[in-house]
């Protein structure tokens, strides 16, 4: 607007200078003329009309150009993002940065390779995500460390490719071989990865300790259920998902055994649910829950069956 009107005043001037008919003001016209008589002589691009549709596409063109920039900018920052989530591998290493801005994952993992290095003839070494790492609440890790000295090296949230990264970046350094490894992982890449997938990861994590630790029994558990309902596609994933290590486990030799989860003991014998007695929150399991395990022997075998 106050653009509008210096380019108005700039051309009354102009015209007032003799280049046309200035505005009558009080009838002083050169000829006596009006004010709107005079303007209505201007060619249109010197008329305010002119000025105003003028102004208005200069306005258009800003706005236009503005609203071009922030698409721009916008598309970028989008193209960026998925850059940074693109997903991750179930079978190669990748250390957890992601949503861990307080530095819990690696503070916790430095905690664990600091163990390991620190350990002296340790019965059995835990390997998981959260439903490992609650096990140090539970009445059956009480019954466990009774009789073994073990170590429980699970972190909340980790996947298979988590675990990965943590066996190469220091959590496998026994100065003396384990005698047994106990690894349940893959229930967080469900809904993300394929079942096979998701196997082949677990199976890396197996070969590692094999390949370290030639002599230790390596104890493959089955992850539990997931979710309440049978018809859920995760639950169908799980099932598979255990059935491949099953039949891979078996390809292995006696080193490496498959432990399969009670599943009879925690769902619901006809509508196959998962009840909340035995689950929190049908990811983590309660005490209620029975846990079978094997163990290698020596030392004595750890109990086949004890209330978690």
């Amino acid at each position: 607007r106050n653009g509008g009107t210096i380019w108005m005043k700039a051309l009354t001037s102009w015209g007032a200078s003799g280049n046309w008919p200035a505005p009558n003001r009080k009838g002083r016209s050169g000829k006596g003329s009006s004010s709107k008589e005079s303007l209505k002589r201007l060619p249109f691009w010197l008329s305010r009309r002119a000025m105003w549709v003028l102004y208005s596409m200069i306005a258009t063109f800003v706005i236009a150009q503005i609203i071009v920039n922030v698409f721009v900018a916008s598309s970028k920052k989008s193209s960026t993002t998925a850059g940074n989530k693109v997903k991750d591998s179930p079978d190669k290493p990748v250390e957890r940065i992601r949503g861990q801005e307080d530095k819990r994952w690696i503070s916790l993992h430095n905690e664990y390779a600091q163990e390991s290095r620190n350990a002296h003839s340790i019965d059995v070494v835990f390997f998981g995500d959260s439903i490992t790492q609650h096990m140090l609440n539970s009445q059956a890790w009480e019954e466990i460390t009774k009789m073994h000295k073990v170590l429980n090296f699970g972190v909340g949230g980790d996947r298979t490719q988590h675990l990965l990264w943590r066996m190469d970046n220091g959590e496998l350094e026994f100065k003396q071989a384990p005698k047994a490894v106990v690894i349940m992982i893959g229930t967080n890449n469900l809904g993300v990865d394929r079942p096979a997938e998701i196997a082949e990861g677990a199976f890396k994590a197996v070969d590692r300790v094999r390949q370290k630790y030639p002599t230790t029994i390596i104890l493959l558990v089955a992850i539990p259920p997931r979710s309440k309902f049978a018809e859920n596609p995760i639950r169908r994933d799980r099932q598979l998902y255990n059935e491949i290590l099953e039949q891979r486990a078996a390809e292995l030799g006696s080193s490496v055994r498959f432990v399969a989860f009670p599943d009879n003991e925690v769902l619901h014998p006809s509508t196959r649910e998962f009840s909340r007695k035995y689950t929190v929150d049908f990811v983590h399991l309660t005490n209620r829950v029975v846990v079978v395990a094997v163990a290698p022997s020596p030392p004595s075998p750890l109990p086949r069956e004890c209330k978690r």
